[in-house]
């Protein structure tokens, strides 16, 4: 099965292309390709030091390389919903996911009502806009290939909502894709997709306990986590930012981190006399949710608000790119340009059990925004 948008294991969408021209028109032809495209994370990036090219010890036991999981054993009923009722719900979901790809006008919006919601709802219909400049996603018939969806947690009941559902995909092509389904409810009428990310290369699933028993969620609180989720995923958002921070965390992210500073050192350098370039991470903190582990280590899900600004040098201009011009129709710029970028993040958190490197397992990113004048 395809999932064809917000799935690129690093997008880095917001390395999109300002073209650099000066004031007094001598220089409009110029153009700077300095991170065009996308960027693949790769795990034996040279330039990625602080990350490792696999799992340690702490994932031993768990999933394999391709991010299949072990096979789940039965206890006490204690899940937010049998299994056989998750399965159901996953697939509607993930089905009308698909169908959010097909189609035009009307029948997208209705299935991404019906599968999507919060920030996954907000850059989808964002990558719908932007289709005529990247292209249609492809097309899927769902009658020869239906949706097979692998629940991988359900959340243990605890007489709170929200219910959570996490579920993996395997595209024809491409990494395993991890979904998030939520129900603010707890009806399985409810739950919609608020976070997915495709899997890094080189990463495991750890086993989650058994789904009949459900899996514990920390409802705001740290639990038995060395750090609270929301500052980890915070700390992540201070890890890739431009210009880098003079402390940074000690985290493995598979080469992901490594690329989204390098795609912003090369727009930095190739507009350096243009423009100033800064970036900026905002955590989304509604959008955090934390499922344990079997060994007690968490499961971090959240999403960043990424803001690329480049503030144009007295006497210069800036050309936008064709992504830019479809959130603001201009195409020149004098004063400053900024580009708005979803991100989404699973991180696996260390616990007080289990001590090891905060590890990056999934990761995407969604242009959702530009503006400038």
């Amino acid at each position: 099965m395809k999932f064809s948008r917000i799935t690129a294991a690093a997008t880095l969408s917001s390395a999109l292309v300002l073209a650099a021209c000066s004031g007094d028109d001598t220089g409009g032809d110029a153009t700077t390709d300095a991170a065009g495209g996308s960027s693949s994370a790769t795990a034996d990036d040279a330039a990625s030091t602080d990350d490792a090219a696999s799992t340690d010890d702490a994932g031993s036991g768990t999933a394999d390389a391709t991010g299949q999981t072990v096979e789940m054993t039965t206890d006490a009923e204690t899940a937010a919903l049998p299994l056989d009722e998750a399965e159901e719900v996953a697939t509607e979901v993930l089905t009308q996911r698909v169908r959010a790809d097909q189609g035009d006008g009307d029948d997208i919006e209705e299935a991404q009502e019906a599968s999507m919601a919060g920030s996954v709802l907000r850059a989808h219909r964002a990558a719908d806009r932007l289709e005529p400049v990247t292209g249609e996603p492809a097309e899927v018939d769902l009658e020869e290939t239906p949706v097979e969806p692998n629940v991988l947690a359900i959340s243990r009941e605890d007489d709170q909502d929200a219910a959570y559902l996490l579920v993996q995909t395997v595209p024809e092509d491409g990494a395993p894709v991890l979904h998030l389904l939520s129900s603010e409810s707890g009806e399985s009428g409810d739950f919609r997709i608020t976070w997915e990310a495709p899997m890094l290369p080189d990463t495991q699933v750890p086993t989650f306990d058994p789904r009949s028993e459900g899996s514990p969620v920390l409802r705001g609180d740290q639990g038995n986590l060395t750090m609270q989720p929301r500052e980890l995923l915070r700390s992540v958002g201070a890890y890739t930012e431009w210009p880098q921070p003079d402390e940074v965390p000690d985290y493995r992210t598979h080469g992901y981190a490594p690329s989204v500073r390098q795609a912003a050192e090369d727009q930095a350098d190739a507009l350096s006399d243009q423009a100033s370039l800064r970036e900026k991470n905002w955590l989304v903190s509604d959008d955090v949710v934390t499922l344990l582990f079997e060994d007690g280590s968490g499961f971090v899900m959240g999403s960043l608000l990424r803001d690329t600004q480049f503030v144009v040098n007295q006497g210069s201009e800036l050309t936008t790119p064709e992504e830019f011009r479809v959130f603001q129709d201009s195409e020149v710029l004098t004063e400053q340009a900024t580009l708005r970028t979803s991100v989404f993040v699973g991180m696996r958190a260390p616990s007080e059990d289990v001590d090891f490197k905060p590890e990056m397992l999934a990761a995407t990113e969604q242009l959702v925004d530009a503006s400038g004048e």
